[in-house]
């Protein structure tokens, strides 16, 4: 995490620069340190990707479940993600429509698992 945080920092410091010299530059360097951001923090998410295969293991929950879950939450952080760079433009409408269209499409997705509750709602009480 402190890799994390320290290349965080440097990426702050050379976009604040950027910024008073060059708008384009200034641009193009935050959407990299944004991406170099996730892909080390991707490394990290390794050891979450196997805690959640263990535990699907051994509860044996359908694993299509599991595979859900794990697109509403990559939804989530993408859309979260692309909104705050769009908002960096100073977009903040087009942000906010962003953020409205992933909640809309994490509804979409999450529609097997919502009937799978009901199902199992509606075999218990009856």
């Amino acid at each position: 995490m402190l890799k994390i945080a320290a290349l965080a920092i440097t990426c702050a410091i050379i976009i604040l620069y950027l910024k008073s010299i060059n708008s384009e530059l200034y641009t193009a360097a935050l959407i990299g340190s944004g991406i170099i951001l996730l892909y080390t923090a991707a490394g990290y998410m390794a050891e979450t990707f196997e805690f959640f295969r263990v535990l699907i293991d051994k509860t044996g929950v359908n694993k299509e479940y599991f595979s859900i879950i794990f697109k509403i939450i990559a939804i989530g952080y993408l859309v979260e993600f692309a909104a705050g760079a769009i908002e960096d433009f100073g977009l903040k409408s087009l942000s906010d429509k962003l953020v409205l269209i992933g909640k809309l499409i994490i509804i979409g997705v999450s529609m097997p698992v919502i009937y799978a509750v009901i199902n199992l709602v509606t075999g218990l009480l009856t």
